[in-house]
C-alpha cells in the first residue's frame, strides 16, 4: 500500500525514517545501516523481483551514506542541466533510467541530471529533519529553476509535500501510484 509511507511520514522526523535503495548493493548498504540503528522506525522498500544492479558495493555504500546524489554516468549535464530526471524506488529507477536513455536517443542535445533518492528523509528542510538537506545543498543537486521529473514509489503528495518549502517546487512534477 503506497500510503503506508505517507502514514510513517507523518510520525515525528527523530525517529522516522525511509528508505528506497535502487538496488541490491544498495539494498545490502541500507538494510546494515538499518539493523545497527536503535530507537528508530526504519522503513525499507523495496522489490523482491531481480532487477540491475546500477553501483558497485563501494559506491552503493557512499551514496547510501549520503542518501541521494546525482549519478554522473547517467547524466550528461556538465554542471548546467537542462532538465533534472529524479526517482526515489527500484521500479522508478529503472523506468527514470530508460527514460534518460530514450532522451538521449531522441533528443541528444538536451542536458540532463540525474538524481537518485534513497533517503527520503533527505528532501526535507534540514530544519525539519535531522537528514534533510540545506536550502544550498539542495538547490546545488535540483537547481533553483529547471524542470525537475521525479519518479516515486508511492503518492506523488509526498513528494510535494516534503519539498514545497524549496526554491524550485514550483518546477517539481512528481509522476507515483494513484
Amino acid at each position: 500500500d503506497p500510503g503506508f509511507i505517507d502514514h510513517v511520514m507523518n510520525k515525528k522526523g527523530d525517529v522516522v525514517r525511509v528508505y528506497l535503495p535502487p538496488d541490491a548493493n544498495t539494498l545490502l548498504s541500507v538494510a546494515d545501516h538499518c539493523l545497527r540503528t536503535r530507537n528508530y522506525i526504519n522503513v525499507i522498500v523495496a522489490g523482491k523481483q531481480p532487477a540491475p544492479s546500477w553501483l558497485d558495493i563501494e559506491a552503493a555504500s557512499l551514496h547510501c551514506a549520503r542518501g541521494l546524489g546525482i549519478w554522473d554516468w547517467a547524466s550528461n549535464d556538465d554542471g548546467d542541466p537542462d532538465v533534472v530526471i529524479a526517482c526515489a524506488g527500484d521500479v522508478p529507477t529503472l523506468e527514470s533510467l530508460a527514460a534518460v536513455s530514450v532522451l538521449r536517443e531522441h533528443l541528444p542535445e538536451l542536458k540532463v541530471r540525474f538524481v537518485n533518492v534513497v533517503d527520503l528523509m533527505r528532501l526535507q528542510d534540514a530544519h525539519e529533519h535531522p537528514h534533510g538537506l540545506t536550502d544550498r545543498d539542495f538547490d546545488t543537486i535540483f537547481t533553483q529553476d529547471k524542470p525537475v521529473i521525479f519518479a516515486y514509489h508511492g503518492y506523488p503528495w509526498l513528494i510535494h509535500r516534503l519539498t514545497y518549502r524549496r526554491t524550485n517546487h514550483v518546477n517539481i512534477h512528481v509522476r507515483g501510484y494513484k
